[in-house]
């Protein structure tokens, strides 16, 4: 494996020789090239954000030892062996999120978090000018004192961390679970989609918080108190945050460690078959016995570029429908998701438009759905932009927010599609 030292310099010489390539693209004129070198730029700087992540190891950054012990806990727990020794990596704390930051893009290729900051942000799940990745990255690294890097199967720590510390040890055990699971029940070898992803990290982080907790309640009952990892800088940090990155980085805590912890109460079995059998969308995190949901809704034919094709799934029609501030009916409602999709498309010449199609169980949700899409169109409307709400059939709901007329204009024909 090719050293942090090593790399960097190649990674620096693959940027300049990118940045003379584009200096030279500059005088073609052609759209073509001006697109080679947006797509260019983006690439160098997310090298430029692994640089920074490499040269916190290059500069004293190192494994950290795991004692045998708690690795041997973990493993009788959860009635599974490592099979690879887990590795934990040493970071600067402040070099801790250009790492996360690294890993989201890399996952996502260079315009894959640009599409969804875009689409979120028309779907109404972002506020114009807040950031998606600068709010997932802080809700990561801000007070953390280790994460699981989920592109690699390994654990990253800062140079704080100190097993000598309660909360430390409860950290290190969280990280040891995940990579437990991770390698016994590792993800997809092809990307099933946001609202799958969502699913399966809410169970295995859902997992992981769980024996953390009971490593807090064994060291309350061993020496009379619980030590608290003093992390307030990260509590204010959530309530800034959109109310959409508060519910998906909340969903793992809550909700995937309620079905977690189930399992785990089931015995070593039991949790090993219910991790094999991972839920597909987050309504089955939910509702673990509502399975066959989910699935792509056929949405109107999009004769421009698509940018991105997704689903938002339980989790994102919940967080929508939060935003009425009636948080009964937005649960009701989204319990009778059966499906739903959402595109991204390219809208006029330098702008997008988006089309989101949802199809509800029974006629009482859709009926409830097609009200609050109705009421966001109204206060979602600025000028420039084309919104609506079309009833495509008894159960079936499409909202769009496009840029041009015409493509408002086709998305709401076909209004009675059965």
């Amino acid at each position: 494996m090719i050293s942090g030292k090593v790399l960097l310099p190649v990674l620096v010489g693959t940027a300049i020789g990118a940045a003379g390539w584009m200096q030279a693209s500059r005088g073609g004129g052609s759209e073509l090239l001006l697109e080679e070198l947006r797509i260019a730029e983006q690439e160098i700087a997310m090298m430029e954000r692994e640089n920074a992540s490499l040269r916190s190891l290059a500069q004293g950054g190192g494994e950290v030892a795991v004692p045998q012990e708690m690795i041997a806990k973990v493993e009788k727990d959860y009635g599974l062996t490592f099979l690879a020794s887990p590795v934990f990596h040493r970071i600067a704390g402040e070099e801790l999120g250009y790492r996360i930051e690294a890993a989201i893009e890399s996952r996502f290729g260079p315009q894959g978090v640009d599409d969804r900051q875009e689409a979120y942000r028309l779907i109404g799940w972002l506020r114009e000018g807040e950031g998606l990745l600068e709010q997932i990255v802080a809700v990561k690294s801000v007070g953390a004192l280790g994460w699981f890097d989920e592109m690699t199967g390994d654990a990253w720590v800062t140079d704080r961390f100190d097993l000598k510390n309660v909360p430390d040890q409860a950290a290190m055990v969280r990280l040891l679970v995940r990579i437990l699971l991770n390698q016994h029940f590792p993800p997809p070898a092809v990307y099933l989609g946001d609202d799958a992803a969502r699913a399966r990290e809410a169970l295995h982080a859902g997992a992981a918080s769980g024996a953390e907790a009971r490593l807090y309640a064994a060291s309350a009952r061993g020496i009379g108190f619980m030590p608290m990892n003093d992390n307030s800088a990260a509590a204010r940090l959530l309530l800034t945050l959109s109310e959409f990155v508060q519910g998906v980085s909340l969903f793992p805590a809550v909700e995937g460690k309620s079905l977690a912890d189930t399992l785990y109460l089931k015995g070593a079995a039991e949790f090993a078959d219910g991790m094999r059998k991972s839920p597909q969308n987050t309504l089955e995190i939910v509702l673990p016995g509502e399975s066959g949901r989910g699935g792509e809704v056929t949405l109107p034919e999009i004769p421009e570029e698509v940018y991105l094709r997704e689903s938002a799934g339980y989790l994102g029609l919940r967080l929508w429908i939060s935003l009425t501030d009636d948080l009964g009916m937005a649960e009701e409602v989204s319990r009778s998701w059966l499906k739903d999709s959402y595109v991204l498309f390219a809208d006029g010449e330098m702008s997008s438009g988006l089309v989101w199609e949802v199809t509800f169980e029974n006629k009482a949700a859709a009926d409830t759905f097609a009200k609050v899409s109705h009421d966001f169109t109204q206060a979602m409307a600025v000028k420039g932009r084309y919104l609506g709400t079309v009833r495509v059939s008894e159960t079936t709901v499409r909202f769009f927010n496009t840029a041009t007329k015409e493509s408002a204009a086709k998305l709401e024909e076909n209004s009675n599609r059965k």
